[in-house]
């Protein structure tokens, strides 16, 4: 009845809602919506748990409902669950049904009721964006802002057309002026920062409209803009009609990057090294999926390794330092040193790990249990944490008890939580030093920007410094002697994409702790009876169908192909040859992984049109429909699942095999899958390090 109202009666009936509601939280009394169960509206975790639950049962407004009570209660929850584990799925909730506006609308007026200006300000101008008519959005936004709404932001796009601005530019314009616009005086950094705002809260079209805006107003000279619009729009699967913007967004990125090494690389005649005059606009763990010219790869990794040397000088004002006499140490020295101590016949070896991960994160699912194996009379094993560790909330309730960080402790000699001097590079090399480490080894790469403890390695502090695991390829450091491998992974053919020396392991690089962690569960083809609901364990692949609604794609299915990496690492490419599978697999079906929501809406659009046909180079107006609508119905996603250990029990509930991806293949992802018994099914013709783990 409330949503058949407008007008005066409906906001008398929205504030005795809105009442009643509050009425409820403040008597502490339990609500029982739909088919839920009956929880206490306070129990932020209980709340949560049963909207997983709803979630998965396509239940998304009673889920939503109870989402909304985990956000609001999430603060005295004690640390049980991070808010965006309630925050995002409650959008999620929306976004799936198409109604993403909606619940832009709801978080504006709940603002309002609590008189948060600002941030209802924030999600009238996301509804306004996608709804320039809305009258309730822009009715609030005038009671809030006590103005007109602007022009959305496409208009602005289409005035920057009208007024001659080139969006198929590749190359960067140095005689290209900004664009000035009679309705924003948003300066082009300014815009930049709001892209990364928008990327932070992962609120991915949005991020990628700011940059987009960024990168076109500056004349394409704003680089990192430029790049970070194509990471974005790369993130939820915004590839244009049949993939044609993906193209030129890979033109853009090499372009880029071609351009930037011509002006900032250079190497010596004498020594043969290299330098930079400042980093690439395209971050290295972005470059990762892009299918580009491996070394503008390297490029990457090279640029932002020279920007760590000085990044070790930042002091943590921000001012910048000059390097003390001591500063970076003389690794010549160190290793005499090394050779000295050597001769002690009770000498060990001491190694350290450096990284962020060590804590709920893939790197120590993978990896916690190599501790185990280090001969305590040969070695003495360092751990230095810069991150923090999961919070008792999290473990208790996400990890059922399971704390990967404290395993760690057990087994090394020396952990030393180093979060304090993180900032502080020269302190920490100064620590790290100290500690007499003979080898150091780095976990994070350019995985964790922002979290690792960059600058630290270029002071040298160990005469031996090795990159492993975390992010695949080259650190493009000097300061970084060897890269742990293996030869299908690495040949030698393709040593020239590697600054590093390279360490070859006689099987696979790759550490996999699947095998000693009893909480992971062997592979089986031995399935036990279908639940309905789906219930965790349960059921085969054909019987579950992706959790496919009843009456939508075959049932049953002949076999089931999967793919539960981050939309991020598929492409148009990858896409089609899924599409070729289903054909040639009559009554087949794929299951995705969700991830993000947002992306489903474009991923099906592009099958659709990369289903049919069109003439005149992909001309939109010459599209003729093929099977879209078939391969659509066959294929499905699963919600995200915070447990590791649930997550990779289900390959064998969802999969009969796994289709990688390329360049980026599944890495922790593949462990999963073999581990839940599925093979899989992927390319060997890359290059790149990332594209050869599988």
């Amino acid at each position: 009845l409330i949503s058949m109202m407008k007008g005066p009666r409906l906001r008398v009936w929205r504030t005795i809602w809105a009442v009643a509601l509050c009425l409820c939280v403040l008597s502490g009394a339990s609500l029982l919506v739909g088919a839920t169960l009956e929880i206490d509206i306070r129990d932020g975790p209980g709340n949560l748990a049963e909207a997983d639950r709803l979630f998965q049962l396509n239940d998304y407004d009673a889920a939503a409902t109870l989402y909304w009570r985990a956000v609001l209660h999430h603060g005295t929850s004690g640390g049980a669950y991070e808010l965006d584990q309630a925050f995002h799925p409650f959008l999620k909730c929306y976004a799936v049904q198409g109604k993403l506006s909606e619940a832009y609308m709801f978080i504006a007026e709940e603002s309002i009721g609590r008189g948060q200006g600002n941030m209802a300000k924030t999600y009238l101008e996301q509804v306004i964006q996608q709804d320039p008519t809305h009258e309730r959005a822009q009715e609030l936004w005038k009671q809030v802002t006590g103005k007109t709404p602007d022009k959305p932001h496409q208009a602005r796009q289409q005035q920057q057309q009208q007024q001659g601005f080139d969006h198929d530019a590749d190359e960067p314009d140095e005689d290209q002026g900004e664009i000035e616009w009679d309705d924003m005086e948003t300066s082009v950094e300014e815009l930049y920062e709001i892209g990364a705002k928008h990327f932070s809260d992962k609120e991915y079209e949005l991020c990628a409209e700011y940059f987009e805006l960024s990168c076109k107003r500056s004349g394409m000279r704003i680089g990192p803009s430029c790049a970070n619009a194509v990471y974005c729009r790369s993130y939820y699967l915004d590839w244009g009609f049949n993939g044609t913007t993906f193209e030129e967004d890979m033109q853009r990125i090499a372009s880029l990057t071609r351009f930037e090494t011509d002006q900032r690389r250079s190497i010596d005649g004498e020594t043969g090294l290299f330098s930079w005059a400042g980093p690439t606009s395209v971050h290295p763990h972005m470059m990762l999926a892009y299918p580009v010219e491996s070394m503008l790869k390297r490029y990457s990794t090279e640029s932002t390794a020279f920007k760590d040397e000085f990044q070790a000088r930042i002091r943590q004002d921000m001012t910048v330092q000059e390097l003390p006499p001591d500063l970076p140490y003389d690794q010549s020295a160190q290793r005499l040193r090394f050779l000295e101590e050597a001769k002690d016949p009770d000498f060990k070896i001491k190694v350290g790990f450096v990284g962020s991960g060590f804590n709920s994160k893939a790197v120590l699912y993978l990896s916690q249990d190599m501790f185990r194996f280090f001969d305590k009379d040969k070695f003495e094993v360092h751990i230095f944490s810069v991150g923090p560790p999961d919070k008792p909330g999290f473990i208790q309730y996400g990890m059922r008890g399971v704390d990967w960080r404290e395993r760690v402790k057990l087994w090394v000699d020396h952990f030393h939580d180093v979060r304090s001097l993180k900032d502080d590079h020269m302190e920490m090399a100064r620590f790290v030093y100290n500690n007499g480490l003979h080898i150091l080894i780095e976990w994070d790469g350019y995985a964790r920007q922002g979290e690792r403890a960059q600058g630290l390695f270029a002071l040298r502090p160990a005469p031996i410094q090795i990159l492993h695991q975390e992010f695949l390829g080259s650190s493009g450091a000097q300061f970084v002697d060897y890269l742990i491998t293996d030869r299908v992974t690495s040949p030698e053919r393709l040593e020239h994409l590697y600054v590093e020396k390279l360490i070859y392991m006689p099987n696979h690089f790759f550490s996999k702790g699947h095998a000693m962690q009893v909480e992971v569960k062997n592979p089986t083809y031995d399935y036990k009876p279908v639940q309905v609901p789906y219930k965790l364990g349960t059921g085969s692949p054909a019987e579950n169908r992706c959790m496919a609604p009843p009456g939508v794609g075959p049932s049953p299915p002949s076999f089931v192909f999967c793919n539960f990496n981050k939309f991020l690492k598929n492409n148009p490419e990858t896409v089609r040859s899924w599409i070729r599978i289903l054909r040639e697999v009559p009554g087949s079906m794929l299951c995705l992984l969700e991830n993000p929501t947002e992306g489903i809406p474009y991923l099906r659009k592009f099958i659709h049109e990369a289903a049919g046909t069109s003439t005149n180079n992909n001309d939109p107006e010459s599209f003729v429909e093929g099977d879209g609508d078939d391969l659509n119905s066959r294929i499905h996603f699963i919600p995200w699942q915070a447990n590791p250990f649930d997550h990779q029990m289900r390959n064998q509930d969802f999969c009969n095999a796994m289709l990688d991806s390329f360049p980026y293949n599944g890495h922790t992802v593949a462990q999963d899958s073999l581990y839940g018994g599925g093979p899989i099914v992927t390319r060997r013709d890359g290059e790149d390090m990332c594209a050869r783990v599988s």
